[in-house]
Formats: structure tokens, sequence, C-alpha cells
């Protein structure tokens, strides 16, 4: 059951070792090593301890890595439906989400996740959820507030000073 990866070239090893040190992707950098230190003669239950898999894991990405090369280490597209959400359609939201409804001419004075959502499907056409939208704010950690309501714009500074010196 134990497996090793095949004897690598001088190109192949130096390849991985720059690919471990640019890559910004921990899986891919955990895989590239599980390579170099299989090419280095340590079995997949010494490496599993090494890099903290699991010897499965470790023997998974040695075949997979015998079947692909190097391309087989990168991270494969995720199943399922692409997202409807548009680099376009976040950057618009980012505006949004720094405005006041009121200021863009809307009946209410607080956005909700409903309500945003409501309005960007009016803007962009692309239609999503409340909890979707809830998600997006998130990940980007954008919030949604409530105003801070003053009515110091309305008091006269001059009787405010009075009486602040009075009291």
């Amino acid at each position: 059951m134990t497996r090793y990866i095949h004897t690598l070239s001088d190109e192949e090893t130096e390849g991985l070792r720059r690919q471990h040190r640019q890559t910004q992707n921990a899986d891919v950098r955990s895989r590239c090593e599980m390579i170099l230190l299989s090419n280095e003669g340590l079995s997949p239950p010494q490496i599993a301890q090494r890099v903290r898999f699991s010897a499965r894991t470790v023997r998974r990405q040695i075949d997979r890595y015998e079947a692909e090369g190097r391309a087989g280490l990168l991270n494969k597209p995720v199943p399922g439906r692409r997202s409807r959400v548009t680099d376009a359609y976040l950057a618009q939201l980012e505006q949004v989400v720094e405005r006041h409804p009121r200021d863009l001419d809307l009946p209410f004075s607080n956005w909700t996740t409903a309500n945003l959502a409501e309005y960007m499907a009016h803007q962009t056409g692309i239609a999503i959820g409340a909890r979707q939208m809830e998600n997006y704010l998130k990940a980007h950690r954008w919030r949604l507030r409530r105003p801070v309501l003053s009515v110091r714009h309305k008091q006269d500074q001059s009787q405010v000073a009075e009486k602040k010196s009075h009291g």
C-alpha cells in the first residue's frame, strides 16, 4: 500500500520548489510538500505525520501527481452552477451599501438585506435572495447600519452654548 513518487528530475524538483515558495494557496503548498518529501524517500505515513494529513490523503496526492503532473496539485473547479453575481455587480453593491436609501429616492431610511437585494435586482437585472445578499455582505465585511439621528443641525448653537454655561 505504500507508494512513492517516481524519481523526479532536477527540473521537476525545482519547479515544485518554486511552486511551493510562490503559491498563495495553502492546499497547493501542502501538496507540493507531499510530493517533495516522497521524492526524498519518505513513506506516506511519515509524510502524513509531517504535514498533518492522513496517509490516505498523501497517497491520493501522489497518485494524482503521477497521473496529472503539476497540474494535479492545483485545486479543481468546484462543481455546480456558476454564481450569477459578477464583479461589476459587487462593485456597484459596494457603492450602494455606502449610500443612504433616501439619497437614492427610495421610500425607506434603512437598508435591509431584502430591500437591498430588490434594489440591486432592479438596477442590475441580477436577482438574488435576502439570505444570499447577507452572505455577500458578510464575505466582503460590509455592514448595514442604522443611521445616527441627530437634531443638532436644527439647534441654535448660541442657545446651546448659553444653556451649557449656566448648567
